[in-house]
């Protein structure tokens, strides 16, 4: 989702098609025997990275806020009744919606006691319309938020094709 697929999130994102879309991300690839990924952290121990990963990196949640998704939230894989009320939020929504799992691989990126240390709901008073806030929430270095970050109503891409009117008008713009 944030390699080889990340090609993809931009234009779904942007044409707001009704999917939800759920990323299991584990930081690392499990399935290739732990190769760093794109969202491992700087310094990790791989095979293919015996000295310790030398890339920054990527922030999933402001990737997404960024490309305008019209629902973002972040679940936790060890809190599921939270997580199961992201995945109903976001099928509920009208829309892109995307959810970023953190679900450490106990193989070969075992960080649950670090991840466990870090996790911390979304404050109550986050106004989930307000796209700056959310980003800002996301650059957090010292916290992983979960909740819905950013939530806004719009045409999802199927209304837009079959309604015949420029996005500007359906969205009221």
């Amino acid at each position: 989702s944030f390699s080889i697929g990340a090609g993809h999130l931009s234009h779904a994102a942007r044409r707001n098609i009704n999917v939800t879309y759920v990323i299991m991300d584990n930081e690392i690839y499990g399935l290739t025997k732990g190769q760093a990924s794109p969202t491992s952290q700087p310094g990790i121990i791989t095979g293919t990275t015996p000295e310790g990963n030398r890339s920054v990196s990527i922030n999933p949640i402001l990737q997404l806020l960024s490309y305008d998704a019209s629902f973002v939230a972040q679940g936790y894989s060890s809190s599921s009744n939270e997580l199961t009320d992201l995945i109903v939020r976001g099928m509920q929504h009208t829309g892109f919606s995307v959810i970023r799992v953190i679900s450490p691989c106990i193989a070969f990126n075992n960080i649950f006691k670090e991840v466990n240390q870090k996790v911390t709901p979304i404050p109550a008073t986050h106004d989930s319309t307000d796209r700056m806030k959310a980003m800002a929430l996301s650059l957090v270095p010292s916290v992983i938020y979960t909740g819905v970050f950013y939530q806004v109503e719009r045409p999802a891409f199927e209304t837009q094709v079959t309604s015949g009117k420029p996005i500007d008008d359906l969205a009221g713009r």
